[in-house]
């Protein structure tokens, strides 16, 4: 597992602005486009996602960036080849993880998708 650190704000529009300018909107987040196939604010989703993925033969690294006032961890996959098979894993096949995004919670709620996962 890799960590990488980046500072950047989070426009209301949806819209991260990742310093010096990057910009990468929510809807890319779950494109694969770069690599990202996940962001999550939770530390122990981020690892413990990490780690599922490993299971799975999966490289990723996990990406952290300084929002304005908390911090998004990114998921991104090494090899471009399994990107695609990273999103099924993680929310797009029913044999996989399921997990819906953070942002679709209340602010301050656990992502049930995750816990459900977990078998909390």
């Amino acid at each position: 597992m890799k960590l990488i650190k980046k500072t950047g704000i989070f426009n209301p529009d949806g819209e991260i602005i990742l310093h010096p300018g990057i910009s990468v909107y929510e809807k890319v987040i779950l494109s694969g486009s770069h690599g990202i196939v996940w962001a999550t604010y939770n530390q122990r989703q981020a690892e413990v996602l990490s780690n599922a993925l490993l299971a799975q033969n999966i490289t990723s690294a996990i990406g952290e960036v300084e929002l304005e006032d908390q911090i998004l961890l990114l998921i991104k996959i090494q090899n471009i080849n399994d990107i695609p098979e990273a999103m099924d894993f993680i929310w797009r096949k029913d044999g996989g993880m399921r997990l819906k995004p953070d942002w679709t919670y209340p602010k301050g709620e656990v992502n049930k998708s995750f816990e459900v996962w977990l078998g909390a």
